[in-house]
């Protein structure tokens, strides 16, 4: 695919529950555009589990990251004090862990264990004289202005969002121009997805889920030996989706459950920068596919979007 078919755009990857492999999918489509179409790739860390941020930097450099307060956090927190003249740039780092592929295009704006606290700083900036729930949509939304001011410097912004609802997940949701939802083939996971639904609606007026949705994203799917089981299991799964929640817009290929896509979250302080098929293995061919399912849609979904007038919007009475 040539550079420019492909959309710049700000794509979360959420789902309210735990554990459904976000982080392991944002990295590995992250690693996969920056290797098939060179794009220039920015992960933005948003969950004060930092588990992207570890992945990719290892938990010495993130330490020392903390320390310095250059995190996506304390950036956040100088600006709304007004303190210094930063932005959220100045914080963006190139990982020290991605494949060679992506060695040169893909950057990480690193997360902070301290990210609940500062949180609640934040907010107290935008409080005095109003109510919480305004102040929470005024932060949410300058917050999600900053998001989108990156696509200056990049072709696509992925953001690897926290379990639940939190300021900068909200500020997440406001900036999409499409929305990632890696999710576990169970009743749980998809209950959390309806919870993801209500808040859309809550926080983007002028979009629903299914406007927003490049794709659902299956994860950790049992790979057994048995061709007959897989299928079986595979089937459920796409008749359970589309009992609970219609046009989900399954991408293919499941994403299974195997060492190499699980390593990519637990990677050596000392780890040498290796080849995208070292790297992943026997799920270097999935990965690839899902890549192309996904530029594909981003295609799609974006050609004719309505644009950034709600954001915009909603800016202007955040700035009032």
């Amino acid at each position: 695919m040539a550079r420019t078919e492909f959309p710049k755009c700000i794509i979360p990857a959420i789902n309210f529950k735990g554990g459904t492999g976000k982080t392991t999918v944002t990295i590995a489509l992250a690693e996969g555009l920056c290797r098939q179409l060179r794009k220039r790739v920015l992960i933005i860390d948003c969950d004060f589990q930092c588990s992207a941020s570890i992945a990719l930097l290892g938990r010495h450099a993130l330490n020392h990251l903390i320390a310095l307060n250059a995190t996506l956090d304390c950036q956040l927190e100088r600006q709304v004090n007004g303190g210094e003249a930063l932005c959220l740039s100045d914080a963006i780092v190139q990982p020290r862990h991605c494949v060679k592929e992506a060695s040169e295009l893909m950057f990480l704006l690193p997360g902070n264990p301290d990210m609940p606290r500062r949180e609640r700083q934040i907010l107290s900036s935008f409080l005095p004289g109003r109510d919480i729930h305004s102040a929470y949509q005024r932060a949410s939304v300058w917050i999600g202005g900053l998001y989108r001011s990156l696509l200056e410097d990049f072709d696509l912004v992925l953001i690897d969002c926290p379990p639940g609802l939190t300021l900068f997940s909200e500020a997440a949701i406001r900036a999409a121009d499409g929305l990632i939802i890696p999710t576990l083939p169970n009743e749980i996971s998809f209950a959390a997805i309806d919870h993801l639904r209500h808040e859309i609606g809550r926080t983007r007026p002028d979009r629903a889920l299914e406007d927003l949705l490049v794709g659902t994203i299956i994860s950790k799917l049992c790979d057994r030996a048995s061709s007959e089981h897989r299928n079986y299991q595979s089937a459920s799964i796409e008749q359970l989706l589309d009992r609970v929640a219609p046009r989900f817009r399954i991408l293919r290929p499941y994403l299974p459950y195997c060492r190499e896509l699980e390593s990519t979250t637990w990677r050596n302080d000392e780890a040498a920068r290796i080849e995208f098929a070292h790297r992943y293995g026997r799920s270097s061919k999935a990965i690839e596919q899902l890549t192309q399912a996904v530029a594909g849609r981003c295609r799609t979904l974006l050609a004719n979007k309505p644009g950034t007038q709600m954001f915009e919007r909603l800016s202007a009475v955040s700035n009032a």
